[in-house]
């Protein structure tokens, strides 16, 4: 083969690889799309001194959301999560809150008593290797993914279209007013009646994932 054929045969094979790449991400997800699956992880530590693995999983819908104990934007929206949480009880739904980053204040001593004091319904482990996080292409906090029983990716993105966070005074700032779609609610809507998700992307808002160097 001469170097010319050589270097296009190079070029080709990289451009089949990178079209690959970006065929398999979101909109707004650098690394996944809607319809991948739900990575398996085990024995994840949570706060309530339980460990959860993927297999322990057996409601029809599972939504995974990335957490941060000191992030204000997961502070502003702790009361809607756990009000979404006591609103679909008795459905087929799983909440997992999940934090990932090193920082003391978002380890599970501090996990333990955040979701103490904001009143956790839900199952709230600790990923020290960060790899639910990176598989999902996670990058802020809170950020949701939302799987249905074939443990597809069916949305991901906000809980609803009015972010809030929490001000140091205590008070709760809509960035938008008060929410009037609720993506992630509607989403468990439409999977449990088997239908289309209306909504299946949305830009995430929060404070940034703090991902470890792959030296550190």
């Amino acid at each position: 083969m001469t170097k010319k054929l050589t270097r296009m045969f190079v070029c080709l094979v990289g451009l089949l690889i990178l079209g690959s790449a970006v065929a398999s991400a979101g909109q707004y997800n650098a690394v996944v799309d809607i319809g991948a699956p739900m990575p398996e992880f085990s024995d994840l530590p949570a706060t309530d001194g339980s460990t959860l693995s993927s297999d322990d999983l057996e409601e029809d819908i599972v939504v995974l959301v990335f957490l941060a104990n000191h992030c204000p934007w997961v502070k502003g929206m702790d009361a809607d999560l756990v009000a979404l949480v006591d609103e679909l009880e008795g459905q087929s739904v799983r909440f997992v809150g999940v934090s990932v980053n090193h920082r003391d204040d978002d380890r599970l001593p501090a996990m333990k008593e955040h979701a103490l004091a904001n009143g956790y319904n839900f199952t709230y482990v600790f990923d020290e290797s960060q790899a639910l996080g990176r598989r999902l292409g996670a990058t802020t906090t809170p950020e949701y993914f939302v799987f249905g029983k074939d443990r597809r990716l069916a949305y991901m993105g906000l809980i609803h279209n009015s972010p809030a966070s929490k001000r140091r005074d205590g008070t709760v700032n809509y960035t938008r007013g008060e929410p009037t779609d609720f993506y992630v609610r509607d989403a468990v809507a439409a999977l449990s009646a088997g239908d289309e998700v209306p909504v299946a992307e949305t830009r995430s808002h929060g404070c940034s994932v703090e991902y470890q160097r792959a030296d550190g």
